[in-house]
This record gives C-alpha cells, sequence and structure tokens, in this order.
C-alpha cells in the first residue's frame, strides 16, 4: 500500500508529524524508495465503473439519505483537501470539467490503515494535483448536505503530482508561457469552444453534401495564395527543395477536375511572415470548393455557415453579430472595391492603368497620397491603399462587411470580369475572416496571370507573388469545371466569438515563441 511506503519512508528519514506539511519535494524524495506505487500501471487496480459526470447527473439534487449497498470507482485529479481533526478528510475531486467531494472517514477504512495516527499518514500521502481512484457510495455531508461519495479505502495513487498547482494565474505572459499549467488553473474553454466551432462546420458542410479530404502539405511547391513558404530538404535528396504548403486550394481544386463536386478540408497551413496580434506562422484553416457555385451563391453559403456557427458557440459576441446581421437583413453589408476607393481617394481608378505601379503612384502624388517605399508592385500598392481606405472606414463594426470585386491583378486564382475579380473578402471588426472566388478554370488565362504574377515577383522582388505551377495547369486541361471557393480563418473566427484581442489566446499552445517557451 502507498501510504505504507510513505510512511516507513518517513521513519527512514525522520520526519516527525504533522506529515500533511511536508512539501511536494519532500515527497517525492520518499517516494524514490518505491516509484511503481506513486505511479502504478492502469491495469494493475480495477476500472473505474463511472465519471464524477455521470455520477452527478445520477445524484444531484436525487439523493436523500446514503447509499451504502450501492459501491462505485471513480477516478479524477486531486484539486483541494481539507483535514478536520484526526478522522476524517474531504477531497475535491475532479475530471474533465466535473467536481465531486469525497469523504474519507477513519471509520470506513479502519480495516484497510489501522489506529487514526496510521489514517492520518494515509492522508498526508495525498495532495493537490495527484491523480487518483476513489471507491466508495452516494451519500450526504453531515453539516452541508453536500452529495459526496464516502470512500471505502483511502484513494489509490493513480500519479503523484510533483510540483504545486497555484489556485490562480492571471498574469497573462506567464499563462501564455505555461499553457499546461494555464489549462488546470483555468480551465479548457478554448479547446472546448475550437471543438465547437470546428464540430459546427463540419456539420454544415456535410449536410449539404460535401467530402471532407485531407491533401498533401509537404510538396516540392506550395502555390495557392500570395504568401511565403517555409523550405526545406529531404534527408539523401538535398538538391529538391520542399515546402510547407501555404494553401490547400490547388490540390483541392485538382480534386474538382478529377470529379469531386463538392470537397472541404480544415487543416495547417504554413507562412513563413511575423508574429503578431493576429498572425502565427502556423494556422488553421478551412477551404471549400463547389462547382458551378456563382460568387452571389458563395456569399449565401459564407452567410449560412456563420449564422450557423454563431447559434452552435452561442458567445455574448455571436449573439450581438446574428443582432447586427438581422437588422441588416440577415446579410453581411457590402461594398464595392473600386467605387469605394474612388470616393475615399478623389482619384478616378478607372482612368487609372493599375497593373503600372508607376502609373498608380503618379496618381497617388497628384491627389497628395505617399506611400511606403517598400510598397512597390501593384498587388502591394493596392492591399495599403484597400488596408487605410476600405478596410479602416468601413470594416471596423461587428456587422460582417464584404468588400467585393477587388481588381484581378491581385486575385491571380480568380475568374474576373474586365479589371475586377468576382471575389469577395469578409471583415469583421477590423479583421479578415473569409476570402472567396470564383476560381479561374481556363488554362490559358491561368497561364497568363501566373506568368504575370511571376513577372512582379522577378521585377519587384515580391517573394508573396504566385509562382507558375504547370502541373495545376495541365491538370486543368482534362476540363475544371466553374468552382467556387471560400476560405476562412479558424483561429481568426475563434478570436472573433471569443472576443479575444490576441491570436496566441485561441491557439492550444500560443504562437509560435509561446511554444518554444515549452
Amino acid at each position: 500500500m502507498i501510504f505504507g511506503v510513505f510512511r516507513a519512508g518517513m521513519a527512514r528519514c525522520g520526519y516527525a508529524r504533522p506529515q500533511h506539511t511536508l512539501s511536494y519535494a519532500g515527497r517525492t524524495k520518499l517516494a524514490q524508495a518505491e516509484l511503481a506505487a506513486f505511479y502504478p500501471s492502469v491495469s494493475c487496480v480495477p476500472r473505474p465503473t463511472m465519471s464524477i459526470a455521470e455520477f452527478n447527473d445520477r445524484y444531484v439534487g436525487k439523493l436523500c439519505n446514503d447509499e451504502p449497498a450501492r459501491t462505485y470507482v471513480i477516478n479524477g485529479q486531486i484539486r483541494g483537501i481539507r483535514v478536520v481533526g484526526r478522522s476524517m478528510c474531504f477531497v475535491d475531486l475532479q475530471q474533465q470539467g466535473s467536481a465531486l467531494q469525497l469523504i474519507v472517514n477513519h471509520s470506513l477504512v479502519k480495516a484497510q490503515v489501522g489506529d487514526k495516527a496510521a489514517f492520518q499518514d494515509a492522508v498526508a500521502g495525498l495532495k493537490p494535483g495527484d491523480h487518483v481512484q476513489a471507491t466508495g457510495f452516494p451519500g450526504l455531508s453531515k453539516s452541508e448536505r453536500t452529495l459526496s461519495l464516502k470512500c471505502r479505502e483511502v484513494p489509490k495513487m493513480l500519479a503523484a503530482a510533483q510540483i504545486a498547482i497555484p489556485p490562480r494565474l492571471t498574469d497573462r505572459v506567464k499563462r501564455q508561457q505555461n499553457r499546461t499549467l494555464d489549462y488546470l488553473v483555468n480551465g479548457v474553454e478554448v479547446l472546448e469552444f475550437r471543438h465547437k466551432a470546428l464540430t459546427a462546420l463540419r456539420t454544415y458542410l456535410n449536410r449539404r453534401g460535401f467530402l471532407e479530404v485531407e491533401t498533401p502539405i509537404l510538396s516540392g511547391k506550395s502555390s495557392g495564395a500570395n504568401a511565403t513558404p517555409f523550405v526545406t530538404h529531404l534527408r539523401g535528396q538535398e538538391k529538391q527543395p520542399l515546402e510547407l504548403r501555404i494553401a490547400p486550394e490547388l490540390w483541392l481544386k485538382r480534386l474538382c477536375v478529377g470529379g469531386a463536386q463538392r470537397v472541404y478540408e480544415i487543416g495547417k497551413v504554413f507562412r513563413n511572415e511575423g508574429i503578431d496580434a493576429t498572425h502565427n506562422p502556423e494556422f488553421t484553416t478551412l477551404e471549400l470548393y463547389q462547382c458551378y457555385a456563382s460568387l452571389e451563391e458563395l456569399l449565401e453559403v459564407a452567410q449560412t455557415l456563420l449564422k450557423d456557427i454563431c447559434v452552435a458557440v452561442d458567445t455574448a459576441v455571436s449573439r450581438q453579430l446574428l443582432a447586427e446581421m438581422e437588422q441588416n437583413g440577415g446579410a453581411f453589408r457590402r461594398v464595392e472595391f473600386l467605387p469605394t476607393l474612388t470616393r475615399e481617394t478623389g482619384i478616378d481608378w478607372a482612368t487609372v492603368d493599375i497593373a503600372d505601379s508607376k502609373a498608380m503612384r503618379a496618381a497617388l502624388s497628384g491627389a497628395g497620397i505617399e506611400l511606403p517605399e517598400t510598397v512597390v508592385s501593384p498587388q502591394q500598392i493596392l492591399n495599403k491603399l484597400c488596408a487605410d481606405y476600405i478596410e479602416d472606414r468601413y470594416c471596423q463594426s461587428l456587422l460582417p462587411t464584404a468588400i467585393l470585386h477587388h481588381p484581378a491583378i491581385m486575385s491571380p486564382l480568380a475568374k474576373h470580369a474586365g479589371v475586377v475579380a468576382n471575389r469577395f473578402e469578409l471583415f469583421v471588426r477590423g479583421r479578415e475572416l473569409m476570402n472567396a472566388y470564383e476560381e479561374e478554370n481556363c488554362p490559358q488565362e491561368q497561364l497568363q496571370k501566373m506568368q504575370l504574377q511571376q513577372r512582379y515577383r522577378d521585377q519587384f522582388h515580391d517573394q508573396e507573388s504566385m509562382q507558375i505551377d504547370h502541373q495545376y495547369i495541365e491538370a486543368m486541361k482534362y476540363g475544371m469545371p466553374p468552382i467556387g471557393g471560400l476560405g476562412l480563418g479558424l483561429d481568426r473566427l475563434c478570436m472573433l466569438l471569443l472576443d479575444k484581442a490576441r491570436i496566441e489566446e485561441v491557439l492550444p499552445f500560443g504562437c509560435l515563441d509561446d511554444v518554444n517557451r515549452q
């Protein structure tokens, strides 16, 4: 028995009572004599008969008297211990968000432990943080009539804690740098929320006939978005660089060519960019593709998808967001890219060659607008103008706002009508949440757009410009149907609906710099 090991160790080391004041380090030192007793295999102990949640569901508000005829075996983690006198101990047990009080009374465990001195030694061997197995019957405490498990034996040790768990942890930096401790003290709300949001996403898409798939993360090319990839090598094949994907888009569209008419993937993407309040090099996205879907249909999908998620997660922000949409006729607010930019800058962009950065800078200079020297390519200029004159001025509210019909030069994978693409980006509270467009399905047009991107990459050293993917172009030639595609950032969705200011608050172990400290 573990309390026997504990008591013998106390005697050897000359410790005097009261033993319950022994530190974690002191107990660990004693445990060195027989570690297996403090970390047994669960194959050597009885299988639990009930969880704490199931016990509470069965007895909370329903138990009038003790039921010694029933016996339950329950596992959990000790979160608090209160010793009363020499013969009574109350233990707060927790398991997956549910709590249960254990009553360990000398009169019930006397046959196991012996006299009261031995009982004190036995309960002294327990500490907050320990994982234990309790065996007993349902009962009520005498004074408060609190539902309890009255133990027939001292709880069995399953795994001993060696470091004390603090009662509170509120410092943001300390929480981010030790998420294990953060979850122990503050709970796993973020993990549960992410699970609930992912479940809502999958339920929505599966109900509409979408097929969930997995596509390559590591390959010789990482096209599919305007971003800088991480580059690595396979051992023994150093001449062939490999890249982590920046988006699953081109793989998913290949599946549409192959006959899968509604597909989606929820997974990780990697972009070799900076870390800030809304960006992490590794993040989670949803991408879905539906054959024959127009831009208007994509807007309808986005609206109903976001509503479904808000209803499923049911947070204060999600309820406010639904109310905002309801006041707007149940729809997103819509803002047209070039007309809005014309109105805000005073420049008639219909008269400016937006594929020529010199012409764009001249028009801006004439309107008294100067841009940083690092903003050089046409798409960089348009991205900067969009951020300053559209996103900052029209997309800061909780009402989801769709910026529609971006210049085609900003959207090399999208169908275009004249100089604009059939595309929208969705913003809420100033943060991009979704990106969607009708996919370019003409191989010749797609090649020309990729060649233009390659030219910008070479001319302006814009590493985020897309490279040419000849194999994708060849796949398109089998006959790519009209496709509507939509991408959603799951981490930013969690930030929004949990009302978090920084992305690390919704990532299981924080941003990359936090991960490296753990």
